[in-house]
């Protein structure tokens, strides 16, 4: 049960996250500044809608059938933050360590200017504290979520559809 209330936890800081980071000017985590030079305002809004929705199904989910998930509630679950957690890996930490193109490091121009504690690796992108804090809270959310699949197939799951 803490587990869940764990989960609960980090589910509602990352839904607040990852609606409003790109709305709260927090320096040296956020240069609002500079992503308003390198975005719309309508960008921005739609990018803040589908991340809020992102998270919110899966919070909502785990609020509505805690603690008896059905199989098919955690298999939605961990396959959204499976989904996000392959969407840090491309988009973060494979062009942080293999380097990627021109184009793609240009789309991270509006976070040069935030904190970053990681060393950067010639020219590629590095991702800044914010955003590995993000990270971090998305594969904790991986993890949990796999967790529980696992320890609810063997008690209450008797068929998984993935």
């Amino acid at each position: 049960m803490i587990v869940i209330y764990l989960f609960v936890i980090i589910q509602i800081i990352l839904l607040l996250f990852m609606t409003f980071h790109d709305w709260i000017h927090l320096p040296p985590l956020t240069d609002i500044r500079e992503i308003e030079k390198h975005s719309t305002i309508t960008g921005r809004v739609i990018n803040s809608i589908i991340f809020f929705f992102l998270i919110f199904i899966p919070l909502s989910l785990t609020l509505f059938y805690q603690p008896n998930f059905p199989c098919w509630v955690l298999g939605v679950i961990v396959f959204i933050y499976g989904l996000l957690s392959l969407g840090t890996i491309f988009s973060w930490w494979m062009p942080y360590i293999r380097g990627s193109s021109q184009e793609h490091k240009e789309g991270f121009k509006e976070y040069r200017n935030t904190h970053h504690f990681l060393s950067a690796r010639g020219d590629n992108v590095v991702p800044n504290t914010l955003h590995v804090i993000l990270h971090v809270q998305i594969w904790a959310c991986l993890g949990i979520s796999i967790y529980l699949l696992l320890a609810y197939q063997n008690s209450i799951c008797t068929n998984i559809i993935f």
